[in-house]
């Protein structure tokens, strides 16, 4: 992370520092600088606008109109099979198209066991894609072909309805032949296929972008530049916004939400996420513990106090995806009895990250404090680095930990895979046969009443698993200043801007 002062971010972001008179450019902020410029190697939300912005392959994914054809022209789709012909327009920012071969060549590095990407899930029901993954195969076998320049083949070893929506992650947009180095003091060289290309990097401070002319699909001139500065406090953010220097402010703080509730500029926009409170496997031995802690609760305040849309204690997922909606009700009576009798109690620490912000600490803060009022539990807090704290989970997750995780695609499969027995994100143990089963008949359910009923048939197995405390449907708060319109922010936290204009007098984007 970097401390930057906010007078130094103040005259960076300022239009008389740039080398010659331009239009008004639109400024964003990342939490954390990318560490890297390939898509398939950085992990993590902090710089997701970033790489969207530069990054596009087959489809996009609007808030409203769904699934976008963007580098491909057409898509036809058999159970096992998907064949796209390309976007003859859709070129490189450094010159020439995007052909097939390069989507073969993005595809194969990313299932390249060597490279150890933690995105090449993706693919894994591609043809040959666990095998190379594994070291039996070479990338080589790999189901992805160039029948022509233009025309791109994917055959899969299983069925996987769901496809079409993972495409539209960076990591799975084309790579160039020569690749792009990870130089920041030659970032303007690096060859994307977004809508925009980055013409400086200042690093820990800003990154300026702008339009990418071989973008065929909206190549237009009028497209403002773009400003990304690189600023991990939401203080400093909001800061930043109010003073005119933040077109978009990604993260309000929720003790700021009434001050700006019936501002113009303030929206709350839903997202499928799945954030919850996790109990780690080594209170697996604990189960009168962990129902005695997650039942000691008083949601109502916490949904106050934060002014939360969505209650805690019911899945994340927004409830369109389930039949009914399962959640948690407290019992402090039955909560005390059962810590009664639950035997000897560790200590306990509470970790989470401090990517999070203000309002992460403030909400275990609100853990911290109900399990001392309801059950005379001393939890102690622990915030770490993001990047740390990813490592704990992955080696030796903590007694009680809290994790936002950002979907991949708008589906409950998405969210419920992240459990299954042996998954890499499985941070809470759970293993059930039942459950894995529930997975299979999910990804393979073509009817949306059946696939409601599923989900919230493994939301309820998760739940009473007693391993996990579900935080409520997520609505990210935000401020946009009204001069500019056309940019969309869908509800994986992808910020498009595709079709952003100026335009100073009109009214917000909606």
């Amino acid at each position: 992370m970097y401390a930057l002062s906010l007078s130094l971010i103040l005259t960076l972001a300022s239009p008389a520092m740039a080398a010659a008179p331009r239009a008004t450019p639109f400024r964003f902020h990342l939490l954390s600088e990318p560490h890297s410029l390939d898509p398939q190697s950085v992990s993590g939300t902090g710089g997701n606008y970033l790489f969207h912005a530069i990054y596009r392959g087959l489809y996009r994914y609007h808030s409203r109109r769904g699934l976008i054809l963007e580098g491909a022209q057409s898509c036809r789709r058999a159970p096992r099979l998907l064949t796209c012909r390309l976007n003859p327009k859709h070129g490189w920012s450094q010159g020439g198209p995007i052909t097939a071969a390069d989507y073969v060549r993005g595809f194969r590095r990313l299932v390249d066991p060597a490279r150890k990407s933690l995105q090449a899930e993706f693919l894994f029901s591609v043809k040959n894609a666990r095998a190379i993954w594994n070291g039996e195969k070479p990338v080589t076998e790999l189901g992805v072909s160039a029948l022509d320049p233009f025309t791109l083949r994917i055959e899969f070893s299983e069925e996987d309805p769901e496809f079409e929506l993972k495409l539209i992650q960076p990591a799975l947009s084309p790579w160039p032949e020569g690749g792009v180095s990870d130089d920041r003091a030659r970032a303007s060289a690096a060859n994307v296929s977004g809508p925009y290309k980055i013409e400086s990097w200042t690093p820990g401070q800003i990154i300026r972008l702008t339009r990418n002319p071989g973008y065929g699909l909206k190549a237009r001139a009028d497209r403002p530049d773009l400003e990304a500065l690189i600023v991990d406090q939401d203080s400093t953010a909001l800061r930043l916004f109010e003073d005119g220097k933040l077109s978009f402010l990604r993260r309000l703080p929720a003790r700021e939400i009434p001050r700006f509730k019936r501002d113009p500029r303030f929206r709350h926009v839903a997202m499928a996420r799945f954030d919850y409170v996790g109990f780690a496997p080594a209170l697996a031995g604990a189960p009168r513990l962990r129902w005695a802690m997650i039942h000691a609760l008083d949601f109502h305040s916490f949904q106050v106090i934060f002014d939360a849309l969505g209650p805690p204690g019911c899945p994340s997922l927004p409830a369109r995806l389930m039949d009914r909606l399962p959640c948690l009700k407290p019992d402090f009576k039955k909560a005390r009895e059962e810590l009664k009798t639950a035997g000897e109690i560790p200590k306990l620490s509470f970790y989470f990250s401090q990517l999070g912000g203000d309002d992460i600490q403030r909400a275990a803060e609100w853990f911290q404090g109900q399990w001392k009022k309801n059950l005379s539990l001393d939890v102690q807090l622990h915030s770490e680095e993001q990047g740390a704290y990813l490592q704990r989970l992955r080696t030796a997750p903590p007694q009680i930990f809290r994790k936002g995780v950002s979907l991949d695609r708008p589906t409950c499969l998405a969210a419920l895979e992240l459990f299954a027995t042996g998954h890499p994100e499985n941070f809470i143990g759970f293993k059930n046969t039942r459950f894995d089963a529930l997975l299979l008949r999910l990804g393979r359910a073509r009817s949306a009443s059946l696939k409601k009923r599923l989900c919230r048939e493994g939301m309820e197995l998760l739940m009473d698993s007693r391993a996990m405390i579900p935080l409520g449907q997520m609505y990210f708060s935000i401020l946009a200043q009204p001069s500019f319109q056309g940019w969309d922010l869908n509800e994986l936290n992808q910020l498009d801007l595709t079709d952003l204009t100026f335009a100073q007098s009109s009214p917000a984007p909606r």
